[in-house]
């Protein structure tokens, strides 16, 4: 569920491990859980909206856990799996299906939380070639 977090949501691990507020699909996120357990204010705050499913999801779950045993567990499930997986590669997964899902840069920066969406289309999001001929594909045919 916290890889979900940051694969669904966008957030980042300190912000998935501890319980945001949210309300109806809006996720207030407002805090961030640090390395040493204690909570603080988040590098970025505001409000991310998230698929319904999801929301019932996370509403009945408990995100406390410690950043380390989170990232350890998304490390080994990644070494599974045959990826290098980072819980930061999780939320570039999320900008980049976003943008390949047409949303525009207004809605990438909101939901990324950054204050220039330069940051989010530079850093976050990765285009393939495959990527570049299928937007083509489906402007012109």
């Amino acid at each position: 569920m916290w890889g979900l977090a940051m694969l669904i949501a966008g957030l980042r691990l300190g912000e998935s491990c501890a319980n945001q507020p949210i309300r109806g699909n809006v996720i207030s996120v407002d805090r961030q859980r640090l390395p040493d357990g204690t909570i603080s204010t988040p590098k970025t705050a505001g409000p991310v909206v998230i698929p319904d499913w999801f929301a019932d999801e996370y509403r009945h779950h408990d995100f406390t856990r410690a950043a380390n045993t989170v990232y350890v567990g998304i490390r080994r499930a990644g070494r599974k799996a045959g990826m290098d997986l980072t819980p930061h590669v999780l939320r570039h997964a999320f900008a980049t299906h976003l943008v390949n899902s047409s949303a525009s840069p207004e809605v990438l920066r909101r939901q990324m939380r950054h204050h220039d969406v330069s940051v989010s289309l530079r850093f976050y999001v990765h285009t393939t070639q495959a990527d570049v001929e299928a937007s083509m594909t489906r402007a012109f045919g």
